[in-house]
């Protein structure tokens, strides 16, 4: 049986903040912990929460999900390839972030364009195991990704691997930061996400349209709220439930009153717990993205047995294959994503058909445990490759070749 590994997990995304990447980083830590390893996620203090977020990080530290969250410095939004992407700024983030690393055998980054935390780890990490996971399809900023150009693929160099979620991420970021890249998808905890065992259980009331993304323009409410005026003039009885929250929520709660669909939606804001139950209750996941790098709320939908009608893009390309179920329509087209939704709403045949399938996608393809073997795999063959390179008599355990500075963790 192989040792337990110290791994440190470095992120600008992490709980109680709610997004993709920060989903990805709490799953993979977690069932790495679960597999005996010394898990640590670094990240930084996300400035002035919200209410929610406030009452989120307070639950949330009530509990042992197996792995510790140690933070640095303070997190700052700034806007980038059409979202908002996080940048820590600290007296002294290179110093934190050795202090915060201490030890690891293992030093994971995750989400490396254009936040500092994770390029600042790949700096000054002793761990003879550094490993990249890019999450980001590149579109648009392009002007951004060319001036990182040089500066990243130096920092880069310093990564033994490089994982990205998709190909799709792989295709876009070859142009500006070329190397090889490990394709391991997104994960999706299916004991957690499980469908309604039959529709007896299923709560009384109109069909529901699930929302779940942040609110930022490329996730697409603002379409799904023009095709729920579509659907309400059709005369069809449905609720829409939101699941997010962002600095555009004003903007889109205008757009709700002027648009006559107010008293159909619920503003649920940011959930984590009650996520699983509404994806089980939901009659159709509507994912109107327009740009994606993967597609996670699919996963979550598929693990619920939950129907999807989602935005054409690249990246929900990638998961919506191979059998995978699902329509998808015209991205920015309210009256495409409106027929998408009737034609699921109409059809509970079809939408049995989908629950099955989907759940069988999301526990062969794309179980947490599945994916975390990959990745656990991909550590052992870097640190495999360093024990077999080094010298004899020479410690396996610390300095990476090529860093003559690099002390040995019986230096440390």
């Amino acid at each position: 049986m192989s040792s337990p590994l110290r791994i440190a997990m470095v992120t600008e995304y992490a709980y109680p903040v709610l997004g993709g990447i920060s989903e990805h980083v709490h799953f993979l830590s977690a069932e790495l912990a679960a597999r005996g390893h010394d898990v640590r996620v670094i990240t930084s203090r996300a400035p002035e929460p919200t209410r929610e977020t406030a009452a989120r990080a307070d639950a949330l530290a009530e509990r042992d999900f197996g792995y510790r969250t140690v933070r640095i410095g303070t997190s700052l939004p700034i806007p980038i390839n059409g979202s908002i992407a996080r940048m820590t700024v600290d007296a002294r983030p290179l110093r934190a972030t050795r202090r915060a690393i201490g030890d690891a055998d293992v030093v994971h980054a995750q989400g490396l364009v254009g936040p500092l935390l994770p390029l600042a780890a790949a700096q000054v990490s002793r761990a003879p195991c550094t490993v990249a996971t890019f999450h980001t399809y590149v579109e648009g900023s392009k002007f951004l990704y060319w001036a990182w150009k040089l500066p990243m693929n130096h920092w880069l160099s310093k990564f033994d691997r490089r994982i990205a979620v998709s190909q799709v991420c792989v295709d876009s970021l070859v142009g500006f930061f070329p190397g090889h890249y490990d394709v391991i998808p997104n994960g999706i905890d299916c004991t957690t996400f499980t469908p309604l065992e039959s529709e007896a259980d299923r709560d009384p009331g109109p069909p529901r349209i699930l929302f779940v993304g942040r609110f930022d323009p490329r996730n697409g409410l603002a379409t799904l709220l023009d095709a729920a005026r579509i659907l309400a003039d059709q005369g069809r009885d449905f609720r829409v439930q939101i699941v997010g929250d962002g600095p555009l929520r004003p903007v889109y709660e205008r757009q709700a009153r002027r648009l006559g669909v107010w008293d159909r939606l619920e503003w649920l804001g940011l959930l984590k717990d009650e996520r699983p139950e509404l994806y089980r209750q939901a009659t159709v996941l509507a994912a109107p993205c327009t740009l994606a790098s993967f597609g996670v709320v699919l996963l979550e939908a598929f693990a619920s047995g939950t129907p999807v009608v989602a935005a054409d893009n690249v990246g929900f390309r990638q998961v919506m294959r191979d059998g995978a179920p699902g329509r998808f329509v015209e991205p920015s087209s309210a009256d495409a994503l409106a027929a998408g939704l009737g034609e699921v709403l109409d059809d509970p045949a079809m939408r049995a058909d989908w629950s099955a399938r989907g759940r069988r996608v999301a526990l062969e393809r794309y179980a947490w445990p599945t994916v975390a073997s990959r990745i656990e795999d991909l550590y052992r063959e870097v640190l495999d490759g360093r024990t077999a390179s080094a010298p004899p008599g020479a410690p396996t355990n610390g300095a990476r070749p090529g860093r003559a500075d690099a002390p040995t963790r019986s230096q440390t």
